[in-house]
């Protein structure tokens, strides 16, 4: 009785082990599973890239950081990744700017023109 309980729990702990390691592979290889799990998240957790006009309220280059006021009028701490964080020494606070976001990182800034409109010439 005990070789049996024994040869039964061998072979319960070798099919475990074999599971444990092909369970590790199975999502590398379906890249299409994660997509359809990823489009099934919730909306607050996977948060689209969405533009926003702001002013700039401080930059951090060292934190790579941008804090900028939005149109609600409320600062946004965002971290700055790729090549927004160039970008972080040619802004500084006052400016106004396009902030490319993504969940709390800003994937893209470019400083918005500023449109002043000069007085048109008097003819004589």
């Amino acid at each position: 009785m005990k070789k049996i309980v024994l040869a039964l729990a061998v072979a319960v702990a070798t099919a475990a082990a074999a599971n444990a390691q092909t369970a590790a592979t199975k999502p590398a290889a379906k890249p299409a599973d994660q997509t359809k799990s990823a489009a099934h998240a919730p909306a607050a957790k996977m948060e689209k890239a969405a533009p926003m006009k702001a002013e700039v309220v401080s930059t951090d280059a060292t934190a790579k950081t941008i804090t900028v006021k939005d149109a609600s009028g409320s600062n946004v701490t965002l971290t700055a990744t790729g090549a927004a964080v160039a970008e972080l020494a040619k802004v500084k606070a006052g400016d106004t700017v396009m902030v490319t976001k993504s969940e709390n990182n800003a994937t893209k800034i470019v400083k918005a023109k500023t449109t002043t409109s000069k007085p048109a010439k008097e003819k004589k």
